[in-house]
Order: C-alpha cells, then structure tokens, then sequence
C-alpha cells in the first residue's frame, strides 16, 4: 500500500477505477499518500466496485457538478456492430444489427474540477468487459458486442453534451478502463471511441499496453474535440514494475525459463499493485 500511495501522490488528480466496496484498504492509502490529499467517490455499482476522484488539495478543487451519469431509456442507442474473430486460421466477421443499448453495467461518474486558470469536467469509467471477441461462441462475441456499444453511448452521450447550451462546461475528457484492446483504426471498440471525434491520448509505452501482459490498450484518455487536449503538454504510460518490481524480475529470470518467470512476476505484481499501469498526462493549466 506504501508503494502505491507513492506513485500516486506523484499527480495532482487521479481517476481510480475498481475501488472495493470494503473502503478501509483504499482509505489506508489516500492517508497513506499524506494530509494534501482528499477524495470524492461514488456508491457500489457492477462487481461491487466503486469509482473516485483523489486530488491534491489546494493545487486541484472540485468545483460544482458530481453525478453518475444514468441515461433515460429513450437515450439508448441501436447501432450495427461488427465483431472481428478467427476460425481455424480463417478471418471472420460477425455482425450485430441494430444491436440495442444495455444500461452501463457501472455508471460513469461525472466530475468538475479546476486548477490553475483551467476548469474542466472528467468522465471516470470502467467500461464492461464481457468476452474477448474472439470466441468462438456467438453468445460470448454478442458480449463483446455489449462492450462496443457502451464505449459508443459514453462517447455519443459527451458529443451531446458539447451541442447544448446549457452544458455545464465543454471541456470535456472521457478516461479510465475502457477495456479497447488495441488503438487499431479497424478495431470496433477503438472505432466507437473515436467516431464522433474525440481525441485520445496516442500514449507509447516500452512495453507496449497499458496492461501487465503488454498487448492491451484497455485504458484510454480521450479529450472534446478542440478542448482541454490542446494543453496536454506530456503523456505516457508509468511502467511501474519496470521501476518497483526490478529486483525480483531479476531473480526470477535467473532461475527459471522466461514463460514461468513472466507467469510467477506478473501474479505477485498484480497481488501487490495493479494489472494496469496508470496512464498520466501533463497540462498547461496557467
């Protein structure tokens, strides 16, 4: 928990998924982190997780909108989605026609924040999973189907939001475990984030994902349209276990073959820490 605190106390703001409902262990680290820091959160939802804002105070206030974002049944969107998987070596594709909205299996929870001469509202999700779209059940692809569509109601909700009047601020950035595996511009999930104009953070990391085996780009930051990206001064992924868990990557590759010395690594790193390295930007907030 010390290790954790520490790499967070290192941003001002921080979006944090998977918040159990037993609070005591995330408490201990927000205390953890030292007297700066506070945090707003939301109730149980899908899996019994919660979501949270920690912020650094005095240098990131909260300002006046907190709410979960809960759609009316005549905002549910049909669209068509495809579902890209492979039969014995052969590319296939699997269409959802009209495929209908099912309400977020977690809500995403709306922030407003300031700092600096920059206001701006922040939309913390965890996204559902479902099934990899590769299946070879229909049943479980249709899941996957359920993934696209939520990442598209988040992202037509926001484009929304942009067209009224009476929105509370535009500055408008969408964030946390999107569950989109790759940032490919034929992927359907990545497609949906992006097909109504949002602007995701293209973030590089050396090992490749934001997720431990290195191949997932699950976690996404993607800003309004002509908004609060045009600040981001820096981006990337923190490769946690490359700086923390060094020591024991050593000895483990020392002593066993690479497949059961990643297997053994990758376990006691996420026992400890997380299966997701933190996706961080810098902004230009004077």
């Amino acid at each position: 928990l010390r290790v954790i605190a520490h790499v967070l106390k290192r941003f001002d703001l921080i979006a944090v998924q998977e918040v159990n409902d037993q609070l005591k262990t995330f408490q201990r680290i927000v205390k953890l982190m030292g007297g700066g820091f506070d945090f707003i959160m939301t109730d149980t939802a899908g899996n019994q997780e919660r979501l949270a804002f920690v912020y650094r105070i005095g240098k990131v206030t909260p300002t006046n909108l907190f709410r979960e974002l809960a759609l009316r049944p005549r905002q549910y969107p049909k669209r068509t989605v495809k579902v890209h998987w492979r039969d014995k070596g052969v590319s296939k594709v699997d269409t959802f026609k009209s495929h209908r909205f099912v309400p977020f299996d977690r809500n995403p929870y709306i922030g407003s924040f300031k700092s600096g001469k920059v206001d701006f509202v922040l939309a913390n999700v965890h996204l559902y999973f479902g099934k990899f779209q590769g299946s070879k059940k229909r049943a479980e692809r249709e899941k996957y189907a359920r993934r696209v569509l939520e990442i598209f109601t988040l992202a037509k909700w926001a484009a929304g939001r942009l067209k009224k009047q009476t929105t509370f601020d535009k500055d408008i950035v969408l964030l946390g475990d999107m569950n989109v595996p790759s940032m490919e511009p034929t992927e359907s999930a990545y497609k949906a984030l992006v097909s109504l104009g949002w602007q995701p953070v293209k973030y590089v990391s050396r090992t490749g994902g934001s997720n431990l085996g290195n191949d997932k780009t699950y976690d996404q930051m993607t800003f309004a349209p002509g908004s609060i990206g045009k600040r981001v001064k820096h981006s990337g992924i923190f490769d946690f276990d490359q700086a923390v868990f060094r020591p024991l990557w050593t000895r483990l590759d020392g002593s066993l073959s690479h497949t059961k010395a990643v297997s053994k690594f990758n376990a006691h790193v996420k026992h400890h820490f997380s299966d997701h390295r933190p996706l961080w930007v810098e902004l230009d907030t004077k």
